[in-house]
């Protein structure tokens, strides 16, 4: 009880404790270290992204949203990780990015391969590359293999989801939903104010980015005991308010 109000631990599992001697930080090696967080007094800790990525570092660009990095561990690893933080009392959240996908996805694959297939409104297209856009220096709009142009807030490499399709809102509450069902104590959500962009004016955290981040809020904290926190570059603040994320920073 409580837990999530005393002092948490962020944790980069690749640079952590590496259990098995190939030079990689996993999740058996965390699990060893956790009576030693316990003694520091660590109540919380915050995993950066676990699951499999394109990157091969920090893990912001997913491959699977339900699948554990093999160089990190397996699920049996994360199940046994929350079964002996809990009994030490430590509550274990990760990160989870909405926005975005890696661009090796299956489902950017489908998405880019078939452009009259059912994945290619999971993403955000258009014919001609707008002009006048500018996302810390780019124009965020990228020339698919088909000549066509998607949308990528933080490059070629992560193109974003298309939040205005309600198939990929569900698709995001059904992961939310698999991790929380196995015992995830919560998640950071990674750059909530870029769900949506309405034009190259009107593109940073917009009305509709925020609605969409209640919504998972409601889903997670449903669960009894759970903690959200969102990166909310634009309005910390504003997201870390109990009714959109109840907590948040820059």
């Amino acid at each position: 009880e409580g837990w999530q109000h005393g002092a948490f631990m962020e944790i980069f599992v690749r640079a952590y404790q590496d259990s098995d001697g190939d030079g990689i930080g996993d999740l058996k090696g965390l699990i060893q270290r956790l009576d030693y967080l316990q003694a520091l007094g660590i109540k919380g800790i915050w995993l950066m992204p676990i699951q499999a990525n394109a990157d091969g570092d920090h893990g912001y660009a997913p491959t699977d949203f339900r699948r554990v990095a093999p160089e990190y561990g397996s699920l049996a690893d994360v199940d046994e990780l929350l079964r002996q933080a809990h009994a030490r009392g430590i509550g274990v959240i990760t990160d989870y990015v909405l926005n975005h996908a890696a661009a090796e996805h299956p489902l950017f694959w489908r998405a880019q391969s078939e452009p009259q297939g059912p994945f290619r409104d999971w993403f955000v297209w258009q014919q001609e590359k707008p002009q006048g856009w500018d996302i810390w220096g780019q124009n965020p709009w990228y020339r698919g293999a088909d000549g066509q142009h998607f949308f990528g807030t933080f490059g070629p490499h992560m193109p974003d989801f298309n939040f205005r399709n309600e198939r990929v809102a569900e698709f995001h509450r059904d992961n939310l939903r698999f991790w929380l069902n196995r015992g995830l104590d919560g998640f950071r959500l990674d750059a909530v104010p870029h769900l949506v962009e309405n034009n190259a004016k009107d593109w940073n955290d917009q009305p509709e980015s925020r609605a969409l981040t209640a919504d998972y809020v409601r889903l997670i904290k449903a669960y009894p005991q759970r903690y959200v926190t969102c990166e909310a570059t634009a309005q910390p603040k504003v997201y870390g308010a109990d009714a959109l994320c109840g907590g948040a920073f820059a």
